[in-house]
């Protein structure tokens, strides 16, 4: 199982590479055919690796204003995004979460504002129907992103022309 694990987390780590790449290609919107515009962020935190096991290196990068050059160099000397702190928007809607590539893990999510009718007193069931509403939200939002990446990883001109695009986003 665990060689399994090992097998297919470079997916996961290729995915958060694309994302970010595509988050910053368009000044943090990527859109997804028949769904829509997504604002997608990388923020304060972005976990890099190289390596396995007592040969693995780890850079870590983290700020409130950091704008992560540190991660892009990491990048560009082969390490991989293991995690990252992201902030997601739909519609009017924004979730901030922690989010680990090998295993598509999600971490310490923070969601949006919850509708004035759940929070009123005594209205617990409300509160907590809402809530799992919008975490769902969040992992079908990131389940959309992920089946986009696959549909895009999938064509030809994968390495012929996205590649070579994330390449040079690398190198800016």
């Amino acid at each position: 199982m665990n060689s399994l694990k090992t097998d297919i987390s470079f997916l996961g780590r290729e995915f958060l590479t694309w994302l970010w790449f595509k988050s910053e290609e368009r000044d943090s919107i990527i859109m997804i055919p028949d769904v829509g515009d997504i604002s997608v962020s990388f923020v304060r935190r972005i976990v890099l690796e190289s390596g396995e096991g007592q040969y693995s290196e780890t850079v870590v990068c983290h700020g409130y204003h950091a704008d992560l050059r540190e991660a892009k160099a990491a990048l560009r000397e082969g390490k991989k995004i293991k995690e990252a702190r992201l902030r997601m928007g739909v519609g009017a809607e924004e979730w901030e979460f922690t989010f680990k590539a090998d295993d598509f893990q999600f971490q310490s999510m923070k969601l949006p504002t919850i509708m004035k009718f759940a929070e009123e007193e005594g209205n617990a069931e409300g509160r907590i129907l809402e809530r799992i509403y919008l975490v769902e939200t969040a992992m079908r939002t990131m389940e959309q992103l992920f089946s986009f990446f696959l549909n895009k990883r999938r064509l030809p001109e994968w390495l012929s022309e996205e590649i070579p695009r994330i390449q040079h986003w690398m190198n800016r």
